[in-house]
């Protein structure tokens, strides 16, 4: 009887190193949990074999395909989920006539004879079972047989750790790579318009100062209806200055001087700045600031981030039918250790096709004439030299939100 047991203990130990050896070869989560399935039903002569993960039967194996039952497993889940609760291995020859497992349901209803199942756990916690059964014969598994699956299980869910942590890697790496990939297209499009900037001064400023030097020198002169041309004139002059001077932001952007700002302050100075763009525009505007409130911010730029936003809502509610309501609401508050600044309106609202492209240079949804696509963009620029971040929610028909999140002054 001792030469029997001894070629049992051989066999199970070379069994256990085939077992290490091919679980150990692969960084492939499923060809692992395939072959710890092979190796269960080598090695303990069960009709069939599972690897159940987080619930779900990730491997079946049976010595007759037919006793998988289809997608129906018919495995006892009150067994699995004991093992997965407390981390213990369950063994059983007869569990329909086991008084610690013969109250479980779905073992009396599927009359289960032989039962083995085991935990595959991780730093002290099962994170699955290995389970095998038989159901037509008892006293198939004995002691020998546990011991066997749990260090082959104990193997596996080292070979499976490996396998989550080198698939996490290539999932951190493909995002990284997809990051990297969205910066270098943003930083040629930026070196694009840097290059148009330093041509478009260089073209534009001398004839656009030959202009505005003929204008002036016409106007004091002019009839009433030229000077009204000629101040036409002027203010296109103006804008042509502006957009060249926004494109060489791009070109030699500067990085922005944080500091402490009153927020009540900034939102009114702005406001009072803004009011003549909304003359006759039957606008309600909502102004909602926790007083006191300060934010880590370069007060110049973000006053100019904040008229953006307030002149694009303006636009955009433009846009409503006549007679509707046109509302537009400025709030600010506390939001643990960073303020919140937005901007709402009840327009029309932003496309979701169109919203992830809304910071890009030169990107507007704006008729022809009413934008170049920079405000935005430039917006989101300067916010993140501040160290905040600005986004936009938005939903057709429900307005738009611009979101300026910056830290607490």
């Amino acid at each position: 009887m001792a030469s029997e047991d001894d070629r049992l203990e051989r066999e199970h130990l070379e069994l256990l190193l085939r077992a290490g050896e091919l679980l150990g070869s692969s960084l492939s989560i499923q060809e692992i949990l395939d072959r710890l399935m092979d190796q269960v039903i080598l090695a303990l002569g069960a009709e069939r074999g599972f690897v159940v993960l987080k619930g779900q039967v990730r491997c079946a194996r049976a010595l007759d395909p037919a006793a998988l039952d289809g997608e129906d497993f018919r495995i006892s889940r009150s067994v699995v989920e004991q093992v997965i609760r407390e981390g213990i291995s369950v063994l059983t020859s007869d569990a329909h006539h086991d008084r610690a497992l013969g109250s479980y349901t779905s073992v009396s209803l599927h009359e289960m004879k032989s039962i083995l199942c085991v935990p595959l756990l991780l730093r002290g916690e099962a994170f699955g079972v290995v389970y095998a059964d038989h159901r037509m014969q008892t006293g198939i598994f004995d002691g020998r047989d546990r011991r066997l699956l749990e260090a082959i299980a104990r193997q596996a869910a080292i070979a499976l750790e490996n396998a989550m942590l080198h698939e996490e890697s290539l999932q951190r790496a493909q995002q990284e790579l997809v990051q990297a990939q969205a910066q270098l297209h943003h930083s040629r499009k930026l070196a694009a318009v840097g290059q148009l900037a330093a041509g478009v001064a260089h073209e534009l400023n001398t004839p656009l100062g030959t202009i505005a030097l003929n204008v002036s020198a016409l106007l004091p002169g002019a009839s009433e209806s030229l000077s009204k041309r000629l101040t036409l004139m002027d203010r296109a002059v103006d804008r042509c200055r502006t957009i060249v001077q926004r494109l060489l932001t791009f070109a030699r952007p500067v990085r922005s001087e944080a500091r402490p700002v009153d927020i009540e302050r900034l939102v009114a100075e702005t406001l009072a700045l803004a009011e003549p763009e909304f003359s006759g525009q039957e606008i309600t505007v909502e102004v909602q600031v926790t007083p006191g409130l300060s934010a880590q911010a370069d007060p110049l730029e973000l006053s100019q981030v904040l008229l953006n936003l307030l002149l694009n809502a303006r636009d955009a509610l433009s846009e409503l039918a006549p007679g509707k309501p046109r509302r537009l609401a400025v709030r600010a508050a506390q939001d643990g250790h960073h303020v919140l600044l937005g901007v709402h309106d009840n327009g029309p609202g932003v496309d979701p096709g169109l919203q992830e492209r809304i910071f890009e240079p030169f990107f507007t949804t704006k008729q022809v004439g009413r934008g170049i696509g920079l405000g935005l963009s430039l917006s989101h620029e300067m916010v993140e030299s501040m160290g905040g971040t600005l986004r936009l929610r938005s939903e057709p028909g429900k307005g738009a939100s611009f979101l300026i999140r910056l830290a607490r002054g």
